[in-house]
């Protein structure tokens, strides 16, 4: 009983959000100025009609519809470089929706607006990267009017959630100190998934991807041998700050003591060679 209440009181808060929408004004106009207001079928069916002749000749995709809004971001396939500013990077003005009419369905049927942050973050940030823009955090407060922190959080709840790193510009344009991104992808390298598919699952480039691997192969040789890190990075030509966070991921997987053998180890339900 108590859960019925709840339901009708937050149907009840956010119905009038619910229809807010252009079919509906079309057919507020035909009853109140076209006299449909005895024929509402009549004027339903009419309502379709005209907003399937805009569609036909104004798609969605180049009209901006309520709860979106335009943003710009970095063009994801113009990586940072050194000195290089944004000002110098080429960028992308995107549309994105800050509600979708799935989340205030969730919304009216009493899930808390809390609870579906981290969702909205992650389709937002997922949204940018289908139109090839990268947005970052500092991105994302300013769209949610949040502080940085929050969305951090939001960030974090996702990825131990669904096991996903969102593309934001920091993971996969490489910038920063932290190597979640690589750390994800190495990983699943050991786990025996191939780079095609390892791509896929991360929403990185393989380019990327084959190139983390090869470098953490080449540490792991080095590795084995017991060689300083100081020479590591002159033999392999990589940063001092690079090496370390290879060497910490093969002493986390524990690599080195099990001898993993990322070749012939198969995830469960999927089998490395077939891809």
């Amino acid at each position: 009983m108590k859960n019925k209440i709840n339901r009708f009181i937050h149907k009840n808060i956010y119905s009038s959000i619910q229809q807010k929408s252009l079919k509906n004004v079309i057919k507020r106009e035909l009853v109140l100025n076209f006299g449909y207001d005895n024929k509402l079928s009549v004027a339903d069916l009419l309502a379709d009609t005209l907003l399937g002749l805009v569609e036909e000749y104004a798609p969605e995709e180049k009209r901006l519809r309520p709860m979106q809004l335009l943003w710009t971001s970095v063009d994801r396939y113009d990586p940072p470089g050194h000195g290089k500013t944004i000002a110098q990077t080429a960028q992308k003005t995107i549309t994105l929706d800050l509600w979708t009419a799935e989340e205030i369905d969730k919304l009216s049927n009493g899930v808390p607006p809390l609870d579906l942050f981290p969702q909205r973050v992650a389709r937002v940030a997922k949204q940018a990267l289908a139109q090839d823009g990268l947005l970052n955090q500092t991105d994302l407060a300013l769209i949610f009017n949040k502080s940085n922190y929050s969305i951090r959080k939001a960030i974090d709840k996702w990825k131990k959630e669904t096991g996903e790193i969102l593309p934001l510009r920091g993971t996969m344009h490489d910038l920063g100190k932290t190597f979640s991104h690589k750390r994800q992808i190495i990983e699943l390298h050991l786990k025996g998934y191939r780079c095609s598919k390892i791509a896929r699952m991360t929403q990185h480039d393989p380019e990327n991807v084959d190139r983390y691997i090869r470098d953490f192969e080449r540490v792991l040789e080095f590795a084995q041998e017991s060689v300083p890190v100081q020479k590591i990075c002159f033999f392999t030509g990589m940063s001092h700050s690079l090496v370390e966070e290879y060497l910490a991921i093969i002493k986390e997987q524990k690599v080195l003591e099990e001898g993993v053998d990322c070749q012939s180890k198969q995830p469960d339900g999927d089998n490395p060679k077939l891809e």
